[in-house]
């Protein structure tokens, strides 16, 4: 954050997101406030986003296509890639900061998870869905003139901006609606109030299940990847640890998932929510 800098556009979607985990936890503590409380979907919604989006997807595939950045290539004449293709960076030469995708554009693009809210949970209907699209509006907006400042600095290419909003977009999307079921929560929350029947953070512990999976899927694409390069054949054995990662956490992930929302759907308001 700032990066020894003065405050740039990235920033304040870092510090919302911060607020977000600090709030989460807080409405888990038993001084928590009601209004507070009635936020706790939505909290976890915002840190299950942060989480797999902003940091799990985006880091994952920096790593995986390793996309060399604008001014490697022309300062230092790396190979340039397409983004849709394997980049020159490589495991073996250890950390490295892949182009694709950008992380400061993932960030802000986090910001649409109020829009989500603002549409689908507010009080006042109309106007909160009104605030909600121009809102969306004003994000993407901010996530195009990010990518095209990125672009500039030669930072990033133009695509690891861009190319990333429509994905990153449908990942929030099918967490709000169909993994976390944020519709199906909120009648849950309203018949129980205090959501005393879920496992405390379950939204953390799921993510932390789903850790070793993308992991596992990592490490299998990394030794893949490996026969590419003749000098690390042993890096063949990777997709070995990634099988055995996903074959382990796997089902334990889904037991769990499935213990929740078992939960969630034993109300029958629930239960009509999730049937229309």
């Amino acid at each position: 954050m700032f990066e020894g800098k003065l405050p740039g556009a990235s920033d304040p979607p870092v510090l919302f997101l911060l607020a977000s985990f600090i709030l989460y936890f807080r409405s888990w503590s038993s001084q928590a406030s009601q209004g507070l409380i009635r936020w706790r979907p939505f909290l976890g919604f915002i840190v299950t986003t942060a989480l797999a989006g902003s940091l799990g997807a985006v880091h994952s595939l920096k790593w995986v296509i390793g996309r060399a950045r604008p001014y490697e290539v022309w300062g230092q004449n790396w190979p340039f890639s397409e983004w849709y293709e394997f980049g020159p960076h490589f495991i073996n030469e250890g950390i490295y900061r892949g182009s694709f995708p950008s992380g400061h554009s993932a960030v802000i693009l986090s910001l649409l998870t109020l829009s989500y809210i603002w549409f689908n949970g507010g009080s006042n209907r109309p106007r909160a869905r009104s605030l909600a699209i121009s809102w969306g509006v004003i994000v993407i907006i901010l996530t195009v003139m990010m990518g095209i400042g990125r672009a500039i600095s030669a930072s990033h290419w133009l695509t690891d901006s861009l190319g990333m909003i429509l994905p990153t977009w449908a990942v929030l999307h099918l967490l709000f609606f169909h993994l976390l079921k944020l519709p199906v929560q909120l009648e849950y929350f309203r018949s129980s109030p205090s959501l005393t029947d879920l496992p405390r953070f379950w939204e953390l512990k799921f993510c932390g299940l789903c850790l070793p999976i993308l992991l596992g899927m990592m490490f299998i694409i990394f030794g893949f990847r490996s026969v590419r390069f003749q000098e690390t054949p042993w890096l063949l054995s990777m997709v070995l640890i990634g099988v055995l990662l996903v074959s382990f956490f796997w089902p334990r992930m889904k037991s769990f998932y499935s213990q929740v929302f078992q939960i969630i759907h034993g109300n029958p308001e629930t239960e009509n929510v999730r049937t229309k």
